[in-house]
């Protein structure tokens, strides 16, 4: 996985990997896209094994 900066002055552990970005026009935290997909496959995996052993 490749990691890229915006052009902003963003500083902090979360900015520097891309997971949460902070939008200064909306004023509210910005979900990078492949922390979406990883929390959605994260969720998906529970359910199934929830299915599987009748939890």
């Amino acid at each position: 996985m490749k990691f890229t900066t915006s052009g902003s002055s963003e500083t902090g552990p979360s900015s520097s990997i891309g997971i949460m970005r902070f939008d200064t026009e909306t004023g509210g935290p910005k979900i990078s896209p492949e922390f979406v997909v990883i929390v959605g496959a994260a969720f998906t995996l529970v359910i199934l094994v929830l299915q599987l052993f009748k939890v």
